[in-house]
């Protein structure tokens, strides 16, 4: 990892911070049902109930990742098998600001095993009305790549793994100048943005596991970010991230998944 100038005094601590991420590509088009996929329909089956919120609303497929589609597998992810992400149709798209473990108006399905008996398979969906909000307005296909990443700067973990704030303590305004450059120099080495599953996140605004009772959500289950090409928005431009303890992603318990998305 070759650093600016500034950062060099940080290589080792920053190098330790390295981790995989997969990174995700959309296309707009049709799928099928077991395919991996933002929006569209998902794989269910007739004998299952629906994911539904405490109210009885049906909620809305945002997001279906087929493992065995994915060719290189990152450390405690699932090698096979679907993970499904589902928000309601709602003005916040189902994100609880008081509980964002809520499972009620979200909900995070693993099918660890797939039937492959296509008449099993549910084939009519609620219907869902399109004036509803939904930040992904067309189906999208999914491929993926692999790549590595540094700690984000927004990341709720980057101070007390890089130390760098130490820096302004009893700063000067050379100080301040220097950190400033540091930070612009250390963005243009981060790659948080964009769609993908691991890796560190990306924020418009704060990490909400800075504070509370989310510190212990410490992996990237899912990102999905706006992007103009595939009709995906959230708000103002904004993203949306589900969180999970690695623990309990080793052991496929999505049960308890902090999701959270924020805007410009």
């Amino acid at each position: 990892m070759k650093l600016p100038k500034q950062l060099q005094p940080y290589a080792e601590a920053l190098a330790e911070t390295k981790i995989p991420s997969i990174n995700i590509n959309g296309e707009i088009k049709r799928t099928t049902p077991l395919e991996s996929k933002f929006g569209g329909q998902p794989y269910w089956l007739k004998a299952d109930a629906y994911p539904t919120s405490k109210s009885g609303e049906a909620l809305r497929l945002l997001a279906q990742i087929n493992f065995s589609e994915i060719k290189v597998s990152i450390p405690g992810y699932p090698t096979e098998g679907i993970l499904q992400f589902f928000v309601a149709g709602d003005d916040v798209y189902g994100l609880d600001f008081d509980d964002m473990t809520n499972q009620d108006t979200f909900r995070v399905v693993f099918h660890e095993n797939i039937e492959s008996d296509e008449s099993k398979w549910l084939t009519v969906m609620p219907d869902f009305d399109d004036e509803n909000y939904f930040p992904v307005e067309k189906e999208c296909a999914l491929s993926f790549d692999y790549s590595n990443e540094i700690v984000s700067r927004q990341d709720y973990r980057f101070n007390v793994i890089t130390q760098i704030d130490k820096i302004l303590e009893d700063a000067t305004d050379e100080d301040y100048e220097l950190y400033d450059e540091m930070m612009e120099a250390y963005d243009e080495l981060t790659n948080e943005q964009g769609s993908k599953l691991g890796g560190y996140p990306f924020f418009t605004q704060e990490d909400p596991r800075t504070y509370g009772d989310y510190p212990t959500f410490d992996t990237l289950l899912l990102q999905i970010d706006t992007e103009q090409k595939l009709d995906i928005m959230w708000g103002d431009s904004g993203v949306a991230n589900f969180f999970i303890a690695l623990e309990d992603l080793k052991k496929r318990d999505f049960s308890k998944v902090l999701y959270n998305w924020d805007c410009y």
